[in-house]
């Protein structure tokens, strides 16, 4: 799989791919660090369709979802922790 990286003078480093579906998905990382995830229009890989700004715990919790999947390893060294809320249903 080939990873575009795209130096933005002034704004930072865009790294982009295609998914075997063929959309493209892409990291803009600023000079400040801020991270957004971006997600490419179909018709138009050159617009962006969605974007979400990540912050640096939640990176870090995106990067362990997607490395390996919840409650296959060791829950005490994860950054994230599952909550879950019963609730009753209603008749």
């Amino acid at each position: 799989m080939e990873v575009e990286q795209t130096p933005l003078p002034g704004v930072g480093i865009r790294y982009d791919f295609a998914t075997a579906y063929g959309r493209r998905l892409g990291l803009l990382v600023h000079r400040d660090e801020r991270v957004d995830l971006v997600v490419y229009a179909e018709n138009d890989p050159d617009i962006v369709a969605e974007s979400v700004t990540l912050q640096p715990q939640e990176r870090a919790v995106l990067v362990e979802l997607l490395a390996l999947p919840p409650g296959e390893d060791d829950p005490e060294s994860r950054t994230h922790h599952r909550t879950w809320q019963l609730t009753e249903d209603q008749p």
